[in-house]
């Protein structure tokens, strides 16, 4: 029997986060509000990862999403919070039905080369998003609008060049029609690849992939090619809140490590921790560690569910139960971690307790009769791993469970981060894949949508159930809380049945910051979020 969590997590977040704000306060260096401290000038450095592009409907990936999301502001933001949207470039976003939405824009807003942020500006951008010559990667975020099978059909040449679905009714409304009813529109109009696109970036498309103008608080200073550094500064007609700092530079490092080794020379102000690091960083700025409040990563592995044996879910269950994941989250993941016990995420809203149930409990004995009585994968397995993000550890660690519970060899193979998506949609990884993504709203549509729906863009164990496709619907268009987690749980238990991809565990996000950037706070929901940081000198 499973148990739904009756208090919402992003309550429990809510809580928690304003607590973390209240303490940091009263422990870190003086933010804006202290007279003379703070320098409107000086530039933060944040440590990322090799963006897969800077193009809002093109990228994909936390390090993207990161300078995406300092560059281009959407409709919504999300409430650092509580993960609830809240207008930001829209004034209004109205529905009566929750299939028609009619959004207003807010005057005022301007791209970096002062053209206006107006409808025609996110009508371009998703028809952009969707066209097939472009082959953007984001492409299928949109397919819940009307007049997206006949732009961007799966089979056959396309009747259409636009989204019949969106309409530009003036300078400064905009309707969207769905297909469907969905509750949780408004959620997605906050990710980067519903961010609007200037003409310029029409007219000159090569010079915008490498120089993206966006609307954001900050505005890029020069091409970026791929070096080691995207550089940016305050765009001064902001419509928004005006940042206090003046502009991030992105240093691209090959892995979190080299960051981190990078941030004790002093170089970055702003890295993620891997799980290896924190004791270290703990121990030597024990009051510059930041957490996230509450569980905001998930740590899974995908599984190339195409391929003979990997297409059997007994065998699939055979190797979740076959992980003793509390033994490698006391000796390797600094204890910070909990096992996963459901398909979606801690700082979700319905997240249960106690779902998974035998298929994420370590049982070596029932996962080989198992293993066995499916038939086996002949050998040997492989298990990989994402360069510079610490999880080779771990998936060494599965990969000698595995050997031992079912007497074969495991290797630990390495992809680079920038080409790790690539590389399974495109099927040239063939084998499990150990992958982590963050909550990105309280919904589990968040989780469910990209990563397990039949055209989900991050569906890497290539799970196709139109039973599940479904309960989806029904959950997005149902109204009501109660009834939407009903649906949801019942979707999340086909996952469990099929064992769509192996749950391991949950973790808040960790991170190491400067004594100068001090006052800055993890965001869960928003990426790109550094406006608020005041560096003092």
């Amino acid at each position: 029997m499973t148990r739904t969590t009756t208090r919402p997590r992003w309550l429990i977040a809510l809580a928690l986060t304003t607590a973390a704000a209240a303490a940091l306060a009263g422990c870190t260096t003086p933010a804006a509000s202290s007279p003379g401290t703070a320098d409107t000038e000086a530039v933060l450095t944040v440590g990322i990862q090799k963006p897969t592009s800077l193009i809002p409907g093109n990228s994909s990936g936390l390090f993207a999403n990161t300078v995406v999301g300092a560059l281009f502001d959407g409709l919504v933001d999300y409430d650092p919070a509580t993960g609830e949207t809240r207008n930001l470039v829209a004034s209004s976003i109205e529905t009566d039905d929750q299939r028609v939405w009619k959004i207003e824009i807010a005057p005022g807003w301007t791209f970096h080369n002062g053209e206006p942020v107006d409808a025609a500006s996110f009508a371009r951008a998703w028809n952009a998003a969707v066209d097939p010559d472009n082959a953007w990667v984001q492409s299928d975020q949109f397919s819940n609008i009307e007049g997206y099978d006949e732009v961007a059909p799966a089979e056959g040449a396309p009747t259409a060049e636009t989204l019949s679905g969106v309409s530009v009714d003036d300078e400064l409304h905009l309707t969207v029609t769905l297909k469907k009813p969905n509750s949780q529109f408004p959620y997605l109009l906050g990710r980067q690849y519903y961010s609007p696109l200037p003409q310029a970036a029409l007219d000159d498309p090569e010079s915008f992939a490498a120089k993206p103008i966006g609307n954001g608080p900050y505005e890029m200073v020069e091409p970026w090619t791929g070096g080691d550094q995207i550089v940016t500064q305050t765009y001064p007609e902001y419509a928004g809140e005006a940042p206090v700092n003046g502009g991030v530079t992105f240093r691209v490092y090959t892995g979190n490590d080299v960051a981190y080794t990078d941030y004790q020379a002093g170089a970055v102000d702003i890295v993620t921790l891997n799980s290896a690091d924190i004791p270290e960083a703990e121990a030597a700025y024990p009051e510059l560690v930041r957490r996230s409040a509450v569980d905001d990563w998930r740590n899974y592995l995908s599984l190339p569910t195409y391929l003979p044996g990997y297409d059997n879910p007994d065998i699939r269950k055979a190797l979740s139960m076959a992980i003793d994941r509390d033994a490698i989250i006391s000796s390797l993941l600094d204890g910070q971690a909990h096992v996963a016990t459901d398909y979606d995420i801690p700082i979700s809203v319905g997240y249960r307790d106690d779902a998974c149930g035998e298929s994420c409990t370590y049982d070596p004995a029932a996962a080989k009769a198992l293993w066995d009585a499916a038939g086996g994968i002949a050998g040997p397995l492989t298990v990989t791993s994402v360069t510079g993000t610490g999880r080779e550890i771990w998936a060494e660690a599965i990969a000698n469970q595995w050997a031992k519970t079912f007497d074969t060899e495991v290797t630990v193979a390495q992809v680079a981060s920038e080409n790790t998506w690539s590389g399974i949609l495109g099927k040239e990884i063939e084998s499990p894949v150990a992958l982590g993504a963050p909550g990105n709203y309280p919904s589990p549509l968040d989780t469910l949508g990209p990563s397990y729906s039949s055209t989900g863009s991050v569906n890497g164990s290539f799970y196709a159930n139109p039973e599940f496709d479904a309960l989806l619907a029904d959950a997005a268009a149902a109204s009501g809380t109660e009834t939407q987690m009903d649906l949801y749980a019942q979707a999340k238990d086909l996952l469990i049945r099929d064992t769509a991809s192996i749950l391991l565990w949950t973790y808040p996000s960790t991170y190491v910051v400067s004594e100068r950037a001090s006052s800055w706070v993890p965001d869960s929901f928003n990426k790109g979020q550094f406006g608020s940081v005041a560096i003092t000198q």
